[in-house]
């Protein structure tokens, strides 16, 4: 065999070599994924506990928050390994701040982001938000009471899954949308019959997502050009300082209240 020959069948070899053991070294990195998790193709950068949230930045993608057991804050691998993603976390007095400061490269980042969930954060509670040039959402919630702050370009969306809600207190300037709603999905109710020794027995119930809502009160200060909608609430007590150039989405119900 000729030196050329034998020089690129070692070549060869050497790439067929890297190339098997690349592929375990994944292979042995994917195994160590929890599958049962639906979240797995998110890192997980912080697992501190926290109540309240302070966000600054992210209204070019989607934030996403569920309630959960544990407490974490989640990015997408995607976005940080091929779109150079990042962000900032930290938690102060049972406050977590994110500081999203990330500009994306080009325009084809910019409109792959605005498809994504490119963050998701994690915790048994949110009493409050406060977000500034944000676009976050509150999904699946079971959590009666909430207080919004939104200031920016921002957008809030929160969908619950219980009906009835006790208080929401909101502040929102300059060009901010809020928007509440019922999410769509089922909801578990453990009911107790009294002829029985008050055994309990468990239902599922499905929750069609143009419920009305039933809110005890809601305490809403809006200016500039922004917007709230709470048109699908029956409220009790409704208490509302509204700009000119700001607006408002009410039921009927809601609406003879003010009258």
């Amino acid at each position: 065999m000729k030196f050329t020959s034998k020089v690129l069948l070692g070549m060869l070899i050497v790439v067929i070599g890297e190339l098997l053991c690349s592929n375990i070294i994944l292979k042995k990195e994917y195994d160590k994924i929890d599958k049962t998790d639906i979240y797995w193709t998110y890192e997980n950068v912080l697992n501190q506990p926290f109540k309240y949230l302070r966000i600054t930045g992210g209204n070019g993608t989607r934030i996403s928050f569920e309630q959960s057991p544990n407490y974490s804050v989640r990015i997408l691998e995607d976005w940080k390994r091929y779109h150079g993603g990042k962000l900032k976390a930290h938690v102060a007095n049972d406050t977590l701040y994110i500081d999203f400061d990330f500009v994306p490269l080009n325009l084809y980042d910019k409109f792959w982001m605005k498809g994504i969930t490119a963050v998701r954060i994690f915790s048994p509670e949110l009493l409050s938000v406060e977000g500034f040039n944000t676009n976050f959402e509150m999904n699946k919630m079971k959590q009666k009471s909430i207080h919004v702050n939104l200031s920016g370009r921002s957008r809030f969306e929160l969908e619950s899954l219980i009906s009835s809600l006790d208080s929401l207190t909101i502040a929102q300037t300059d060009s901010s949308e809020v928007i509440f709603e019922m999410a769509p999905g089922y909801q578990t109710t453990t009911i107790t019959d009294p002829q029985r020794s008050g055994v309990s027995s468990t239902t599922t119930e499905k929750i069609n997502s143009n419920e009305a809502m039933y809110i005890n009160s809601v305490v809403a200060g809006i200016t500039g050009y922004s917007v709230l909608d709470i048109g699908h609430a029956q409220i009790q007590s409704l208490q509302l300082q509204i700009a000119d150039s700001s607006g408002i989405i009410l039921s009927g119900g809601a609406l003879k209240k003010l009258k």
